[in-house]
């Protein structure tokens, strides 16, 4: 027989259904578990301080209110948060239809995480096992870097939390990134290690509210010790899971877990992104990764070519040293071509042949970057010359694939928003701004504008050879 705090909240979910859509009464009330009531003072069980605090950021006005509509003027509600055991709260259960128990995700839920079974299986860190500080050359470009991450892996959570790295494409941030993952993990095999990218983050987020099981999702987070984030300039114009981020923040900061971010730019350059979380970047060491000198840059060189098996003379490393200095990432490619060329054609590695090689990587770096060259690729995917995206014609199929190449030029080049709003037939930036809203709008509540959308970006990636 239902007790009274199990009456006394069904009928607060009644109240508050009808201020709520179903998807944020089923992601946001289903989850609170009634535990007891005196007198007037309801106590609720929330799964996790994420949950919480989200709860009462964005829904406390409406629980208010539906527990006064239920309880009486006077009444009050108060929070346990639910450490031990996790299990999938929820409302009295006889209360609810079959159909509403299998929206709620109040049974049959399976983790939609990267580790299913958390509990009964080893956590999968997500780290490259190849990116270690053994084969990280250190350099005056990435001294300091370095050795703020070598300290990390000695005191997690104690020292540099936040860690912050960044610099421009191709410098090393996510080799960092990972060798720091993968020197904890060997120092403290006990500790949970998650390297994620931000999308990675943001669509893990998306498809937990898609199956209304936000709970899961902090409680997986909850398990995390060192939490690492990569390309975190990709939070931009995301409010939704900026402020998810920002919660997370505050929790595992509070609990003196370590979070490490990588980005492309430094915390007060990154655009569209609110301003409690810059606040919360600068806390710990915000460290850049430069271009490296022309000793660190032949070190590089010579521990790739031991790697790959491969002899060049002194004047072929120095012409690679001097055009691949801007990307370091790029010299492994070159020594692979080299290596190919040299044993298809039967040719020894010669200068002329290294030049020819690296002119071909100069010219897709140029299309890497070319708004033009995206613009290109979503006409051939959405039927739309390209002379249409760039007029003046208000039809929904040719403002919908301006939007997209907006979109994918704002995310893959390093284009101020201006820059884009005059390629895109002069328009101005918060044209710019709009297009990528909608365009995430759309993808948010369009399943077949978004499988083209990621269709056209992963097209963009692999024929410019993004990484």
């Amino acid at each position: 027989m239902p007790t009274d705090h199990h009456l006394s909240w069904n009928k607060v979910l009644d109240e508050a259904r009808k201020n709520l859509t179903p998807k944020h009464f089923n992601t946001w009330f289903v989850p609170i578990k009634p535990v007891q009531q005196d007198g007037n003072v309801l106590t609720l069980e929330v799964p996790n301080e994420f949950f919480l605090s989200h709860l009462e950021t964005h829904f406390l006005d409406v629980l208010k209110d539906a527990v006064k509509g239920a309880m009486g003027p006077r009444s009050k509600i108060e929070y346990r948060i639910a450490m031990e055991e996790y299990k999938k709260p929820g409302p009295d259960k006889a209360r609810l239809s079959k159909n509403e128990l299998h929206e709620s995700g109040s049974i049959g839920i399976a983790n939609p995480f990267v580790i299913p079974g958390i509990k009964k299986q080893s956590w999968d860190a997500n780290l490259n096992p190849h990116y270690t500080f053994e084969n990280f050359v250190e350099g005056h470009c990435n001294r300091v870097a370095r050795q703020a991450g070598l300290q990390i892996v000695n005191k997690p959570g104690e020292l540099f939390n936040p860690l912050l790295v960044y610099g421009n494409v191709g410098l090393g941030k996510t080799h960092l990134l990972n060798a720091i993952g993968n020197a904890i993990l060997k120092k403290h095999p006990k500790l949970h290690v998650l390297y994620l990218t931000s999308d990675k983050y943001t669509n893990m987020f998306v498809q937990a509210i898609r199956n209304n099981s936000t709970t899961d999702f902090g409680h997986y987070f909850q398990q995390v010790d060192v939490l690492i984030i990569d390309d975190i300039q990709y939070f931009s114009g995301k409010a939704g899971t900026q402020e998810i981020f920002f919660h997370l923040f505050n929790q595992m900061h509070q609990n003196r877990k370590q979070i490490i971010m990588g980005s492309d730019r430094a915390p007060k350059d990154l655009k569209e992104i609110d301003e409690r979380l810059i606040s919360r970047f600068k806390w710990g060491a915000s460290l850049e990764l430069l271009t490296p000198d022309y000793e660190t840059m032949m070190a590089i060189l010579e521990e790739k070519l031991e790697e790959k098996d491969l002899e060049l003379s002194n004047q072929v490393k120095e012409l690679l040293c001097h055009n691949l200095k801007d990307n370091i990432r790029e010299i492994e490619g070159v020594i692979v071509n080299i290596k190919l060329q040299s044993s298809l054609n039967g040719k020894t590695a010669s200068l002329d042949l290294v030049k020819d090689i690296l002119q071909s990587f100069s010219n897709r770096a140029e299309n890497e970057v070319s708004i033009e060259a995206i613009a290109r690729i979503v006409s051939e995917n959405t039927n739309i010359p390209v002379t249409s995206m760039m007029g003046k014609s208000r039809q929904r199929n040719i403002v919908q694939a301006r939007q997209l190449a907006m979109y994918f030029s704002k995310r893959m080049t390093n284009k101020p928003l201006a820059s884009i709003g005059t390629a895109f037939g002069g328009r101005d930036h918060s044209t710019v701004i709009y297009s990528c809203e909608a365009v995430e709008n759309m993808m948010d509540t369009d399943k077949l504008f978004e499988e083209m959308a990621r269709k056209i970006e992963r097209t963009i990636i692999k024929t410019l050879g993004i990484k």
